[in-house]
């Protein structure tokens, strides 16, 4: 092979090996923390690791719950969350405005719900459907301080 086709395809494959985000099966996957089939195509999540590994969740409490029990966190190499404006797809929680609120009931209960940081407001979110918008960390102290928030208890 010629040394400028090798870099080519040595080019192609790199990105193909960083660790992302995996679609998710729903009706089928095992959600990792709460073990509940996952089914609302509006509320699924996901953790990956550094070397690849995907944990899969049926809500956003259930992806932070698996979080806060995980004793070494520095493995983590991204996590993801499901907007409810576009069911089935991932983003990057980085991305994402969190809506904690009793008229979006997702599937654990603890009534959070992620959307496109990009494309609607938190006044928006709040005009549609009340409740008090969060950013990730304040999920995370939603779920710690509230630990039924989180749902069942899996393990990491």
């Amino acid at each position: 092979m010629k040394p400028l086709n090798l870099l080519l395809v040595a080019a192609l494959a790199v990105p193909a090996c960083s660790p992302g985000p995996q679609p998710i099966a729903y009706g089928e996957d095992v959600g990792d923390f709460c073990r509940m089939v996952i089914v609302d195509e509006r509320y699924g999540a996901e953790l990956v690791t550094d070397r690849g590994r995907v944990y899969k969740f049926d809500s956003i409490e259930c992806l932070a719950g698996f979080l806060l029990a995980m004793e070494d966190t520095a493995a983590v190499h991204s996590l993801w969350v499901t907007p409810f404006q576009t069911p089935g797809q991932l983003i990057r929680i980085e991305d994402a405005l969190f809506l904690h609120s009793p008229m979006l009931r997702s599937p654990m209960g603890a009534n959070l719900t992620a959307f496109h940081a990009d494309s609607i407001t938190a006044d928006a979110l709040v005009d549609s459907f009340g409740g008090e918008v969060l950013d990730w960390q304040a999920v995370l102290e939603l779920v710690r301080t509230r630990p039924a928030a989180a749902g069942r208890h899996g393990e990491p």
